[in-house]
């Protein structure tokens, strides 16, 4: 007879299995759910208290704003769906649904802690998740030795998508707003690729885990990198100054313009989560990860460094304008791709002399 004993054992053995839980619960869907709500209070909040609006600033003041987004929250996943005619209506669901999930899956390839090989529930995994390139086990959801690059290229595909969902909901805003991001696309992917050879170079690496085991934050070995690669990721994720794909004020709401209901939930999600993974990436990348600590503590401290990325990002939209699509390009062509390629080259230098 199976002994009941040991019920909690292998929920816990289960429970924690870093496939599991770093994919489904810390730092995985339920956490990240939990702190795109909290970011959106706070890029409300923020963006009140900068620019004096009354409504975000005065409404449910006891309770600090929480109420007036639970209740839009509700009014928005409850609204009525309202499929347009002639459209697809198996497409038209299923197209929002894409650019959420490829938003998600780099959090499965990205490291998000090491763990020790004892001292902590999650050492008895250290052995599955074994990486070479440090001498140690890495909590992630699957590990690959080369997760730096494959973690961006799927991050680069969810342009197509939104293509895809515009070109869904025919309508000519929507598809609009869709040409704008695959000109932006264009220009963000090269920047931010640009940023990651010159850490690949510096780091002899395309491996998150070792740039983070060295002990030298790419910020210092590499700050021009980190520049670009901080441009990029908030032209690329739709955040002030380059809120031009969604545009509400020219273009209602790009891409989303058709949606309704929780559909348009979806629609508009992506591009935190996206946010959100790109924090992380760069959280390993140039602020050190979870140095020095190791297991669950090391987790919580790379969450930490990507949530202050990530909130700093929204906190743009309170202190800048929204750039015009040729100013965008021209900067991005004209101004950044000069300091991209000469991030590369710092990266050459430093890793012949420094870093080994």
């Amino acid at each position: 007879m199976f002994p009941l004993t040991s019920i909690p054992s292998i929920i816990k053995f289960y429970l924690f299995y870093p496939s599991f839980f770093a994919v489904i619960i810390f730092p995985g869907l339920i956490f990240t759910t939990l702190i795109l709500l909290l970011t959106i209070w706070f890029e409300r909040k923020a963006a009140a208290r900068i620019q004096m609006r009354i409504g975000p600033l005065y409404v449910s003041k006891r309770t600090g704003g929480i109420l007036q987004l639970v209740a839009d929250a509700l009014r928005i996943v409850f609204s009525e769906i309202i499929i347009p005619n002639g459209v697809n209506p198996t497409l038209y669901v299923l197209a929002p649904v894409l650019p959420i999930a490829f938003s998600f899956i780099p959090m499965v390839l990205i490291p998000f802690s090491s763990i020790p090989q004892s001292g902590s529930i999650l050492s008895i995994y250290y052995h599955d998740f074994y990486d070479p390139e440090i001498g140690q086990g890495v909590m992630v959801g699957y590990f690959v030795q080369y997760n730096m690059i494959l973690a961006l290229a799927v991050l680069a595909v969810i342009p197509i998508f939104i293509l895809l969902q515009a070109w869904a909901t025919n309508n000519r805003f929507a598809i609009l707003g869709a040409v704008r991001e695959s000109l932006l696309s264009v220009s963000y992917d090269v920047l931010i690729v640009m940023a990651v050879v010159a850490v690949a170079l510096e780091y002899h690496t395309l491996d998150m885990a070792k740039v983070v085991s060295s002990g030298i934050p790419g910020i210092i070995a590499n700050p021009l990198a980190a520049l670009v690669f901080f441009v990029g990721m908030i032209m690329g994720t739709g955040r002030f100054p380059f809120d031009i794909v969604e545009a509400d004020t020219e273009l209602v709401l790009g891409p989303a313009t058709e949606y309704s209901g929780f559909l348009f939930v979806l629609a508009m999600g992506g591009g935190y989560i996206a946010t959100f993974a790109y924090s992380f990436i760069f959280a390993d990348l140039f602020l050190g990860g979870w140095a020095p600590l190791s297991g669950l503590p090391g987790a919580l401290l790379t969450s930490i460094k990507a949530i202050i990325v990530l909130w700093f990002s929204v906190f743009l939209r309170g202190v800048y304008g929204r750039y015009r699509l040729d100013q965008a390009l021209r900067g991005s062509w004209k101004y950044l791709l000069p300091v991209a390629f000469a991030s590369i080259l710092l990266g050459l230098v430093v890793g012949w002399l420094w870093i080994r």
